[in-house]
């Protein structure tokens, strides 16, 4: 599945960009994410992620490694994870790119994720539904952050 999602931010984007390399700090907008460990500074992570989709109630401890950074602008990460309960495995690619617009930024987000087990019998409906939640919540905790709520 791929998702594609952006987002105006009143922020320069230095200040956009500082804000995304701290991890715990950008973690917090993050919905369902309950803890972040740094492993290796702008290199490793792990992280837990607590969901309800449909009616399934995921906890996905996932790693997560920083495949490439280009300062100011953009960043891919790969984050693998497996639900003990549901036996659910995901693999996401996350693509996130900082661009001047106006005064401020534009946070644009490009994902491809793999789901495989039993949230996949879902279907992309109800995932991409639940998607969509997470980032509009995911924005509003940035602009807050921000203080351009």
């Amino acid at each position: 599945m791929e998702f594609n999602m952006s987002m105006a931010v009143p922020a320069t984007p230095a200040q956009l960009w500082s804000t995304l390399l701290d991890v715990p700090r950008i973690s917090s907008c993050i919905p369902g994410c309950e803890s972040v460990e740094e492993i290796q500074r702008l290199a490793a992570y792990k992280a837990t992620v607590k969901q309800k989709i449909g009616p399934f109630k995921l906890e996905v401890p996932a790693d997560i490694i920083v495949e490439s950074i280009t300062e100011p602008s953009h960043v891919r990460t790969r984050a693998t994870g497996r639900d003990k309960i549901t036996g659910t495995r995901l693999a996401v690619v996350l693509d996130v790119t900082v661009t001047q617009e106006g005064s401020g930024s534009t946070f644009a987000v490009d994902a491809k994720v793999d789901v495989q087990g039993r949230l996949a019998t879902m279907g992309f409906g109800i995932i991409k539904r639940r998607v969509d939640q997470n980032f509009e919540e995911f924005e509003k905790r940035l602009k807050e952050m921000l203080g351009a709520a």
